[in-house]
């Protein structure tokens, strides 16, 4: 038998070298360079505000903060031999995207004489986009090291602000007001729900969407199509959503049936659009952002170290000899 030893030895993390070396120090960079932008480029609000507004906006960016780090936060935590690395990456990619989001906000809309001015309602939309990462994250949980999860942050935050700045200044619909599978659904068309029982359809048939998409989509996406979704994000977000948006444009539909307004077909015609371009502009970041992922430097964990929290943390209760 080969020999034990006797003195216990910590049970390290199964990092390659390179990437032990590496990582912290990208990461401290990446840091580092943010507070240099927001020395910089950035101040805060400091104008006197009505002291009820301030609180009301507090209070909105409290839920929303609550809502990402101990909602998504804490939403894969039940991957049993995942569940450091579930919840420690979530909250990084949370700080690390609400920080990119208010720079890439603030940038977008961004005078050369003046620096960005950061207020609270700031920080509510930084978080609202840093959500997208933690969904989509969800995806690729268990498969994908924290480098790879960083660069994911950086490309869809980008893309997430930019898509919001069109939809906001071009566009139109509330495309990205939504939360999970029922919420999802109701979110895009919720100033044009009526009566109760629409939105009570659309909850329940984002409901069986969700339910069919777990029982069917796993199977044919692993064995057909060779993807991977850990957490469901797809049959969770992604199809009610899409569901959402439809249902938006048919309730404008009905609307222009009943009201005859004229302005009204071109809200569909912009309605549409929109979802076309959200839809789009998805998948081309996707495919984006699977090839940054998929790049050497990143070193994406073995196969036999998926799921495993041993791939990334030290476990000295898991030490030899005690």
């Amino acid at each position: 038998m080969p020999h034990r030893h006797r003195q216990g030895h910590r049970m390290g993390s199964k990092y390659p070298p390179s990437m032990r070396g590496c990582l912290p120090l990208w990461i401290l960079v990446l840091e580092v360079a943010l507070i240099v932008i927001f020395f910089f480029f950035t101040s805060s609000d400091t104008s006197s505000q009505d002291p009820k507004k301030l609180m009301g906006n507090f209070r909105v960016l409290q839920d929303v903060t609550i809502m990402a780090a101990l909602g998504f936060g804490f939403l894969n935590s039940s991957l049993r031999r995942y569940g450091w690395s579930s919840v420690a990456f979530n909250l990084f990619l949370l700080a690390l995207g609400v920080q990119w989001a208010v720079l890439m906000d603030g940038f977008l809309e961004w005078s050369f004489r003046k620096k960005v001015v950061i207020k609270l309602s700031s920080i509510k939309l930084a978080t609202m986009s840093a959500m997208s990462v933690l969904i989509s994250a969800g995806a690729v949980l268990g498969k994908a090291n924290l480098l790879q999860l960083t660069s994911m942050a950086l490309v869809e935050v980008t893309v997430f602000v930019t898509m919001r700045m069109i939809d906001r200044q071009y566009l139109s619909t509330h495309i990205h007001n939504a939360v999970l599978a029922g919420g999802v659904a109701v979110g895009p068309s919720c100033h044009l729900i009526t009566s109760p029982w629409l939105a009570m359809l659309l909850g329940f048939m984002a409901g069986l969407i969700s339910i069919g998409g777990a029982l069917c989509l796993p199977e044919y996406f692993n064995h057909v199509l060779g993807i991977h979704d850990t957490c469901g994000v797809h049959y969770t977000f992604g199809l009610p959503g899409l569901l959402g948006g439809i249902a938006y444009i048919l309730l404008i539909i009905y609307e222009v049936t009943w009201t005859k307004q004229s302005m009204i077909s071109y809200q569909v015609f912009i309605g549409t659009g929109t979802l076309s371009l959200a839809v789009a502009s998805g998948l081309i970041a996707g495919v984006l952002t699977g090839l940054v992922l998929n790049l050497k430097i990143c070193k994406g964990p073995h196969a036999a170290n998926y799921f495993d929290d041993q791939a990334f943390w030290e476990f000295p209760h898991l030490a030899i000899g005690f």
